[in-house]
């Protein structure tokens, strides 16, 4: 059979842009605390500093697609352009038996969920780094003081700010929150075990973070925790995170297979590649996106909190 190399990439442009999950567009342990946008090609994502913030000036602080962190002091009743910068997962391999052979395409469909799942590691890594920015914002751990003891001057934090709380836990805080109350049983004092105390502060919900970057390293480091307001007078529709990604233009949407108005797509090198001894093409996902955090004072963390 001979087929043309350009047939060969339409064939796994088709395969590899299937439409993702419609209802799933957000990394799902973020979608509580961020302003999910999605903009139109060429539409500018802006925000304005409203003057309800009772403030000379704001602070927004923004991530680009590699983490590196940029601060920004924006006048009151001001309004400022939020900056779109690329994001790319790492490379994948799609042999030519895997695009030729179609009518098998899980092979494919776990190299889109790979893809796409790298990428959405990416955005959560920025977005829990944005939360962890501003140092004002550091709730410490000190002698006598236990999880739920720390946890409390968390919500004490951005009280005043914001409410209907979500707390976002590494790993291993998870786990100490689970086996909270048998630990602590024999020096309990406490009416409610920790996790009706914790509701009882209006914190309305744990999310575990787990999983690892690109490079190896745990998306949220062991011990930290970070406390969400997400009803608040000062945010933007009460969140103070925005996330947003820019849609492709139709024509491009439509020469990758994709979905129009899609707002990822999966690249694929026009140039084959040898793969051990079979012939492949390396595959990247790409997005256009803005992570940014508009209202750090709803946010606190500890970098600690079970030391």
């Amino acid at each position: 059979m001979n087929i043309k190399t350009d047939g060969i990439i339409t064939l796994a442009y088709i395969l590899l842009n299937e439409p993702a999950d419609p209802n799933l567009k957000c990394p799902l342990e973020i979608s509580d605390i961020v302003n999910f946008v999605e903009a139109e090609a060429g539409e500018d994502v802006m925000y304005f500093a409203s003057s309800a913030q009772d403030r000379g000036d704001t602070e927004i602080v923004s991530a680009d697609a590699n983490g590196e962190l940029t601060y920004a002091k924006i006048p009151l009743k001001t309004t400022t352009t939020l900056s779109f910068s690329g994001l790319q997962s790492g490379l994948e391999t799609v042999l030519l038996n895997e695009i030729v052979n179609s009518k098998d395409v899980s092979a494919l469909a776990s190299k889109k969920a790979g893809i796409i799942r790298s990428m959405n590691q990416i955005e959560m890594k920025n977005i829990l780094a944005l939360c962890l920015a501003v140092a004002s914002q550091e709730v410490n751990k000190t002698t006598g003081m236990d999880l739920l003891d720390t946890i409390v001057l968390l919500k004490q934090k951005i009280s005043k700010f914001s409410s209907d709380y979500i707390l976002l836990v590494a790993d291993d805080v998870a786990n100490a929150i689970d086996t909270y109350d048998i630990d602590n049983k024999s020096s309990y004092n406490y009416r409610l075990g920790i996790q009706e105390s914790i509701k009882a502060l209006g914190i309305n919900k744990i999310v575990r973070i787990v999983g690892e970057d690109g490079s190896g390293n745990p998306i949220l480091a062991d011990g930290k925790a970070i406390l969400v307001g997400r009803n608040s007078e000062i945010a933007q529709n009460g969140k103070p995170l925005t996330l947003a990604r820019r849609k492709f233009t139709k024509e491009v949407a439509e020469y990758s297979g994709a979905e129009d108005g899609a707002s990822r797509l999966v690249s694929i090198a026009s140039v084959p590649l040898v793969h051990g001894h079979e012939l492949g093409y390396a595959v990247y996902g790409y997005e256009s996106v803005v992570q940014v955090l508009t209202q750090y004072r709803c946010v606190s963390f500890c970098d600690d909190i079970i030391a």
